[in-house]
């Protein structure tokens, strides 16, 4: 989960609890917008505890951008 907050760190020059709060301020926001019953597999996609259908990719956001392409079709 930390990959977005390294981002804000590199890009923006934040420090680090700036950027972790900033990161979790965009996922809650992502959150939210997911439907109720995928709320459970959002969390552990985001935590890095599940990869989506037979995509492997990473935890984390790389984990997060594989779900949604398993979701979409998307190879």
């Amino acid at each position: 989960m930390n990959e977005i907050a390294q981002m804000l760190q590199q890009k923006f020059g934040l420090s680090t609890e700036q950027a972790q709060e900033a990161e979790n301020a965009v996922l809650g926001i992502i959150r939210s917008k997911v439907p109720a019953e995928f709320q459970g597999i959002f969390d552990s996609i985001v935590s890095g505890q599940n990869n989506a259908g037979n995509n492997q990719a990473s935890g984390g956001l790389g984990g997060l951008l594989g779900a949604a392409e398993g979701l979409f079709g998307a190879k």
